[in-house]
C-alpha cells in the first residue's frame, strides 16, 4: 500500500529535481587519502517547500546582514540521505544549494529540513 501512495506522490507532487552529495574519503593523484564532495544521487525527483520566512538576524557586518533560510524537501523514502549532506535543488528555474538536517521518514516518503546561511 505504501508503494502505491509513494508512486502517486512521485507522479503528482515531485516536479523539482535534486542532486545529493556528501563528503567521502577518496584517493588523489599521488595516492594520498583525501576527502572530496561526491554526488551520491543525481536527478532525484522531489518537492521543495517553505517552512517559514527567511530571517535576518539584524547583525550588520562590514559587508552585509546575515540571513538564515529554512526550507523543506520531500522525496522518496528509498534514498539514504544523511545529516549534513549537500543538496542542490532545481526548483522552477531557481537553484538552491543547502545542507540537510536529519531526515524524517514516513512509509511513503521522507521530509528533510534544509538550512542555508548566507548574506544580504
Amino acid at each position: 500500500m505504501a508503494d502505491i501512495y509513494g508512486k502517486l506522490l512521485a507522479d503528482i507532487m515531485y516536479k523539482d529535481s535534486c542532486t545529493i552529495s556528501r563528503q567521502m574519503e577518496t584517493t588523489d593523484d599521488i595516492g594520498a587519502d583525501v576527502y572530496d564532495i561526491v554526488a551520491v544521487y543525481s536527478n532525484v525527483p522531489c518537492k521543495l517547500g517553505q517552512t517559514g520566512q527567511s530571517s535576518m538576524n539584524g547583525l550588520e557586518t562590514d559587508r552585509a546582514f546575515s540571513l538564515k533560510d529554512h526550507l523543506r524537501l520531500s522525496l522518496s523514502a528509498e534514498y539514504d540521505v544523511k545529516a549534513n549532506d549537500i543538496i542542490t535543488i532545481q526548483h522552477k528555474g531557481q537553484t538552491f544549494v543547502m545542507r540537510a538536517d536529519t531526515p524524517f521518514k514516513y512509509m511513503t516518503h521522507q521530509e528533510i529540513t534544509l538550512i542555508r546561511n548566507g548574506e544580504a
